[in-house]
């Protein structure tokens, strides 16, 4: 029996997205020995296997390469094929000395051109990089994405697994899974200290059975409000990385065509049901919680161009949303989407049975994209 552990953190987004595929798949390959562990609450070097996961084990914590490699070597002993899930924001936050450890590092979303990840990046990302040479945006602590690949640098090992779109998200339905969402939230969350992971598959996959009903129903703009939902602030980030959202904010703050402030979660859901367009800046990185909630209620999805990265689900296709450049010059005339209903209708349901394609088929991703490290 092939013995695999997934080692994982005390995080909502670990639980409800990054590990929820592994989560599923217990059920569907129960002929393999599953064990989930948190590494802040359990010594995974007591545990032995075929393959380890780790998800974000390495990530924010300071650790230099030596003791990098020592702790890998440790690892080696314990178990024949590592895998490092590096489930961060940015698609240029790669560990290269990392990725030279491991039997493949995952990622939510990669860089369609790989000579990037040779350059040293302006606040480590390729936007920030872009508002600090464009706008000459600085940062009072400047970051640079030092650890970048050479010439030498074996890309064979980056894979995409999947984005934050496979998880449990709320629909617009008065469910106590949906009425108690961030609570809940919370609890599944904390239920990662259990021994059994049972009751997380239950709330899991009660989320997602309902998510995928949903999106199987075809969207009609018939009874859209008029309006575009652009509920999010540009607070919390460094300089170069808030940037955009500050641009897009003091674009639209003044027009009445643009929903702002702030909406508790369940008034936020329901918006995204009923409104014509959803506007989704970058965060720490590109791929947000809001195009997926965009695309679960139905609601045209407006974004700065993604054409630069790969990533799955892939809602980001040229007919599934309308891209804006980077600098937002082509934002004044956004409203006249409301007179391209057919248009923004049409893009809406492509986006929602990629979407719903992707669900369905993420257990079986996962359990191929393991298969293929055991070979």
């Amino acid at each position: 029996m092939i013995k695999i552990v997934i080692a994982h953190g005390l995080n909502s987004i670990e639980v409800l997205h990054s590990i929820t595929p592994f989560i599923l798949s217990t059920n569907k390959k129960n002929d393999w020995n599953w064990r989930f562990v948190n590494y802040k609450f359990y010594d995974i070097y007591n545990l032995t296997g075929d393959i380890l996961i780790l998800v974000r084990k390495y990530h924010n914590s300071v650790i230099s390469n030596n003791d990098l490699a020592s702790d890998i070597k440790k690892l080696r002993k314990r178990f024949r094929k590592i895998i490092y899930f590096d489930d961060s924001a940015s698609p240029t936050d790669v560990n290269f000395n990392l990725l030279y450890l491991v039997d493949s590092y995952w990622k939510r979303a990669i860089l369609k051109n790989f000579s990037l990840y040779q350059v040293k990046l302006y606040g480590g990302r390729l936007f920030s990089d872009y508002y600090y040479k464009k706008f000459n945006i600085k940062d009072i602590n400047v970051t640079k994405n030092n650890n970048v690949a050479n010439k030498e640098t074996d890309f064979s090992k980056l894979k995409i697994a999947w984005n934050i779109g496979i998880g449990a998200f709320p629909l617009n339905e008065n469910f106590y899974l949906d009425n108690y969402y961030p609570l809940l939230r919370k609890l599944i969350t904390s239920m990662t200290i259990l021994p059994t992971i049972k009751p997380i598959y239950f709330f899991i996959n009660n989320y997602l059975n309902r998510m995928k009903k949903s999106l199987k129903n075809q969207i009609s703009f018939k009874n859209k409000t008029l309006k575009i939902s652009s509920r999010f602030t540009d607070r919390g980030y460094s300089n170069s990385v808030g940037f955009q959202r500050n641009l897009i904010l003091k674009k639209v703050l003044k027009n009445n065509n643009f929903l702002t402030s702030k909406l508790n979660k369940k008034e936020f859901t329901s918006e995204m049901h009923g409104v014509f367009g959803v506007l989704s800046a970058f965060g720490w990185g590109e791929i947000c919680y809001r195009d997926f909630e965009a695309c679960l209620g139905g609601s045209y999805l407006i974004k700065p161009d993604m054409s630069h990265l790969s990533t799955w689900p892939n809602i980001y296709k040229k007919d599934m949303y309308h891209s804006l450049s980077w600098d937002f010059s082509d934002l004044e005339n956004i409203e006249n989407i409301f007179d391209d209903v057919e248009n923004c209708e049409s893009a809406v349901n492509k986006s929602r049975l990629e979407y719903l394609n992707s669900l369905e088929l993420s257990v079986c991703r996962c359990i191929k994209m393991i298969e293929n490290v055991l070979k």
